[in-house]
């Protein structure tokens, strides 16, 4: 989507991989936000088109990521309008930003992550949002996506047509742990203040996680979802 700002990043101590993204457009996690198992994150922005994450996401498991992205990218007459980020959980960075998506655009590679944006106030929204997401490597890594995102916000985050700051409209954060059976997936699809909101639902979620995987595994012996929350809130 347009006016999107997006980190993508790893925890190789938990053997995580995950990504968060913000966007003056609705419904975001619907659209440009995808996970390959707990081995890729991508993200297909810009001018979206859902179908080319999608593409990427299926022959990444059968050819070299950078062949998948450029394939796909090839067989679509407008790639110029495209912006494409795939981190793998070794590390390996593959980016693509088409030379007509809206400046400013760019991205940032650091060690562990990928900050990648467009339509932004300026260069420092990435270089914050890479800054946060390394420098707070004692954090869980939701809490650093989700940093990540306030930084490049305070940072100015995105401009409209006349320069004007616009309003984060809809969020989404996903993470993927190694031997989990589904990933963390979370959405904010309309509000002036979304990383804020997915913020909150994040800390009530992640209070939850661990019930929900063992109720997919195993509910037999679980308490009632009721009972568990009030054991975690004593």
């Amino acid at each position: 989507m347009n006016l999107t700002f997006a980190i993508l990043g790893l925890d190789k101590n938990n053997s995580q991989i995950g990504l968060a993204i913000a966007t003056y457009s609705l419904a975001v996690g619907s659209t440009c936000p995808l996970l390959v198992s707990d081995k890729y994150a991508i993200t297909s922005q810009a001018s979206t088109n859902p179908i080319i994450g999608k593409e990427i996401a299926k022959k990444i498991l059968v050819k070299d990521p950078k062949l998948a992205m450029n394939e796909t990218l090839n067989k679509d007459k407008f790639s110029d309008y495209r912006q494409v980020a795939i981190l793998s959980n070794q590390g390996d960075k593959y980016i693509h930003t088409g030379t007509k998506t809206k400046d400013f655009k760019g991205s940032i590679i650091s060690n562990n992550c990928i900050a990648i944006g467009n339509f932004l106030y300026d260069e420092k929204v990435l270089v914050n949002m890479a800054k946060s997401f390394e420098e707070n490597h004692n954090k869980s890594l939701g809490i650093r996506l989700i940093n990540s995102l306030k930084s490049g916000k305070k940072a100015g985050g995105q401009k409209g047509t006349n320069g004007e700051y616009l309003p984060e409209r809809s969020s989404c954060l996903m993470i993927a742990s190694k031997n989990e059976i589904f990933p963390i997936d979370i959405r904010v699809d309309f509000s002036n203040n979304s990383i804020e909101q997915l913020s909150y639902a994040y800390e009530e979620y992640n209070k939850l996680h661990e019930y929900y995987l063992s109720r997919s595994e195993n509910p037999a012996n679980l308490p009632a979802q009721d009972e568990w929350i009030k054991n975690i809130n004593l």
